[in-house]
């Protein structure tokens, strides 16, 4: 099973955290996995170059205040996280989680209130067995057109510089290295991936690029915004492998970084 988890959380004092704090949170997804298990925590960070997990930054109900770089968070605020584990033993670590479970960044505490895992509940949030999720791609006809958010910034290498556009041959090309690094279902080779995509056409766009402090010293530039693309020069089964890819954006999010929280993707229905 994979599948995304949104943990609502509640401040227990009040401090501040970076405006971009996906770093932090990376960490925090390496503390829980080390408390679950340290021989799978180590694997993931020593074996695997691309992480079996996303986390997105917190999202609050109402903005919190900045300051500078840095935002405030208030002793009882209310806060989720949205976090996909996209292999079984990550996805087991973090459903270990239990209610009032507390999570320490820096000197603020957080305390678990609920873990989510049903779309009624909470969008974008639930499990789903791979197989499961290629056999719903192949069910149905495929789209002609697919719309996507990009909706955390969103970024990719060319050489030695970073590649802020949305290309369909590095969009689907990215999700198709993910899909293959997990040993995901299904006739999925990148390459193949890659060569058919460059015949999707961009139909419109609304976005813009965007810089994003990944640390106090690194930075990445990318993009964010609504992306529509044109699968009409595919035939049926490239536009169900490209579909099935679009649908696995959401749990493995798109491009580098995203287990810093860059890189979250919705589809647009």
């Amino acid at each position: 099973m994979i599948g995304a988890i949104i943990f609502e959380l509640r401040a227990l004092n009040s401090d501040s955290l970076p405006v971009s704090h996906g770093q932090l949170l990376h960490g925090l997804c390496f503390k829980i996995l080390e408390d679950y298990s340290p021989v799978l925590a180590d694997e993931i960070h020593n074996e695997k170059s691309i992480k079996p997990f996303t986390s997105a930054e917190f999202e609050f109900p109402n903005q919190p205040g900045t300051k500078g770089n840095r935002f405030y968070i208030k002793e009882g605020t209310v806060l989720k996280w949205r976090v996909t584990a996209l292999q079984d033993s990550v996805l087991q670590a973090f459903l270990n989680l239990r209610a009032n479970h507390v999570f320490k960044i820096g000197k603020l505490q957080l305390v678990l209130e609920r873990v989510i895992i049903d779309p009624e509940i909470c969008a974008y949030s639930g499990l789903i067995d791979p197989e499961d999720m290629l056999a719903e791609c192949f069910s149905y006809t495929p789209p002609s057109a697919i719309s996507m958010d990009f909706c955390s910034v969103t970024s990719f290498r060319l050489g030695n510089n970073d590649f802020p556009w949305p290309l369909p041959e590095y969009v689907f090309g990215s999700l198709a290295d993910k899909w293959i690094a997990f040993d995901m279902p299904g006739n999925v080779q990148p390459s193949k991936i890659r060569e058919g995509a460059v015949s999707i056409l961009p139909l419109k766009w609304n976005g813009k690029s965007k810089l994003v402090r990944l640390s106090p010293k690194r930075c990445a530039t990318g993009f964010i915004g609504q992306f529509t693309y044109s699968f009409a020069e595919l035939d049926d089964d490239e536009k169900a492998l490209m579909s099935l890819l679009a649908a696995y954006a959401e749990l493995s999010g798109v491009g580098r970084w995203t287990a810093h929280g860059l890189g979250q993707v919705r589809i647009i229905r």
